[in-house]
């Protein structure tokens, strides 16, 4: 019966043993911390104008920030709308496949933001909306 109790208090020792290494190995596992996902560019976009709304079939350039911040802005063939910090001065350009600059002008403000109103038959051939700040770019798209 010595025997028999050597064997049980060993197997149960083991068993101790395994259950405490299984909890340290669970216990040690950290889930890695993921970020918040950010919001597209097009939910960005309905979030600064929500009252924004440009007819399917209209060709639309969503414009993102370069810089790394949170501006946003949407441009139509007739129509330029950005979210931009005020008391600045904007420049709207339009660019070519080849990379020549037309300028637009500047945006103006508006009650929702900065608006630029133009026409794109003019400007055939330019699909890179830019949009800068003196010298920097900000807010860039393509339609």
């Amino acid at each position: 019966m010595k025997s028999r109790d050597v064997v049980i208090g060993f197997v149960f020792l083991v068993i101790l043993i395994a259950g405490v290494l299984w909890i340290f190995k669970f216990k040690n596992i950290k889930t890695p911390n993921t970020p918040a996902p950010t919001p597209n560019i097009v939910s960005r976009i309905n979030n600064a104008f929500p009252d924004l709304k440009i007819p399917d079939g209209v060709e639309r350039a969503n414009l993102a920030d370069v810089t790394g911040g949170n501006n946003v802005g949407v441009a139509t063939r007739t129509e330029i709308v950005a979210n931009l910090p005020s008391g600045q001065v904007y420049t709207v350009w339009l660019e070519n496949t080849g990379g020549e600059k037309i300028n637009l002008g500047p945006l103006r403000v508006s009650k929702s933001g900065w608006i630029l109103n133009y026409s794109s038959t003019k400007y055939s051939g330019y699909n890179k909306v830019i949009i800068t700040q003196g010298s920097t770019s900000i807010l860039e798209g393509s339609f």
